[in-house]
């Protein structure tokens, strides 16, 4: 490489074109974190949580994200935020703005929540459901119509302002005990080990948020002690047309201010998988500007204990899960998986640590099952009726159906 290839090399930087800003999306976040910084001033509120990522704990894959989760001295409140202009209504459980479609539910609020609570119990931290709530806060100059309302008939609430949402929260709830402090700082703890996305700033301001993959170890290693990767080329003009590009990256420490340099080679990829429109996006290190770690691990649930379970004060023998019986109701059955190959089409639910139960198909509406992924996706948790509860004897399980309250 000579001047010559240092010279088209600077053209061709002039006439780069870096994705889009998203000036809805940044709006939106900064929606957010005015909101979050509101709630940081009330009373009862401990600690908040912006954009959080919260996986799948069977996989750490297909991460479901909470705009915000408020942790207050006696409940959990997980908001979603949404910035919208003119009419916001709903029609058949979904969002819409202006007559358009956005694709939102509540089954996907209710659906963090659920993950949420399957962690939260593995690790250790036993609370009850009822001291989690969720709110839809339409916080943007909308005029929100009564047809916006929440499936669950308590726990779950629409704020049509910011300020209704401080109200909601502001309301103290006598009838809940406050956390012990034990479960309060184990909670907090939880809740920090789930972080928010990756991101890769363009130098035009665009960002795009995802998970970052890399072929190095280095990414992996550098996220657990720093937060940003500030990406620039070290020599100006003349320096870069006589010499070459020369690029270095700036580790910003998530504490304290020791910032390391590093060396950068520009035409190498860096890699972001993008959950929202489910593919991988490749750019060389010289057009990004900035790297933001957001979170320092996937955690592995099955290697974390937040808290020491309790002694039982009953035996192995009292403690035996009873099977469901016809006419039992389970309280937010959690989805497994949906049934979509064969003649044995359906829904599968997990009823408690030792049974499943199955919604067929022939006792949902057509509706209900060409819906089935807005309506009832996998991991949302629902209250179901069991319709019938049998023993294979040749298989030695249960055989049990369910129906939907």
């Amino acid at each position: 490489m000579g001047i010559l290839w240092n010279y088209r090399w600077l053209k061709a930087r002039d006439l780069r074109s870096y994705p889009k800003p998203d000036f809805a999306k940044k709006a939106a976040t900064e929606a957010e974190i005015a909101v979050c910084d509101a709630l940081r001033e009330l009373n009862d509120v401990v600690e908040v949580y912006h954009s959080a990522r919260i996986d799948q704990i069977i996989s750490g894959k297909s991460r479901r994200e909470a705009d915000i989760i408020a942790l207050m001295r006696n409940r959990i409140v997980f908001i979603e935020v949404k910035n919208y202009k003119g009419d916001v209504t709903m029609v058949e459980n979904v969002l819409h703005q202006n007559g358009q479609t956005r694709g939102w539910t509540f089954a996907k609020l209710e659906e963090a929540v659920g993950r949420f609570h399957e962690i939260s119990r593995h690790v250790g931290i036993d609370i009850q459901r009822d001291v989690i709530e969720t709110v839809l806060a339409c916080v943007g100059f909308a005029d929100v119509d009564e047809s916006v309302k929440p499936r669950a008939l308590t726990g779950s609430y629409v704020a049509r302002s910011k300020d209704e949402l401080l109200s909601l929260l502001s309301d103290t709830e006598d009838q809940q005990e406050d956390f012990e402090e034990e479960t309060l700082k184990a909670l907090k703890k939880l809740l920090s080990m789930f972080g928010t996305w990756d991101a890769i700033e363009f130098p035009n301001q665009a960002q795009h948020e995802g998970d970052l993959i890399h072929p190095r170890d280095d990414v992996r290693e550098w996220r657990v002690t720093y937060s940003h990767l500030q990406i620039r080329n070290e020599r100006g003009w003349w320096g870069t047309f006589f010499r070459g590009p020369k690029f270095i990256g700036e580790l910003i420490p998530r504490l304290g201010n020791n910032v390391q340099t590093v060396a950068i080679d520009h035409n190498e990829l860096v890699v972001l998988h993008n959950p929202h429109e489910r593919k991988d996006e490749e750019y060389p290190f010289e057009d990004v500007a900035v790297l933001t770690f957001g979170y320092k691990e996937v955690p592995d649930w099955n290697n974390v204990q937040l808290m020491k379970p309790k002694a039982k004060a009953s035996t192995a023998r009292d403690t035996v899960i009873p099977t469901p019986q016809e006419g039992d109701v389970i309280k937010q059955a959690r989805i497994l998986r949906h049934l979509t190959q064969g003649e044995h089409q359906g829904i599968v639910f997990r009823l408690d640590d030792k049974n499943e139960a199955v919604l067929w198909r022939d006792q949902m509406s057509v509706m209900e099952w060409d819906h089935k992924d807005t309506l009832m996706p996998v991991n949302s948790a629902h209250d179901v009726e069991v319709t019938s509860s049998t023993y294979n004897k040749q298989k030695k399980r249960w055989r049990i159906k369910v129906k939907t309250i």
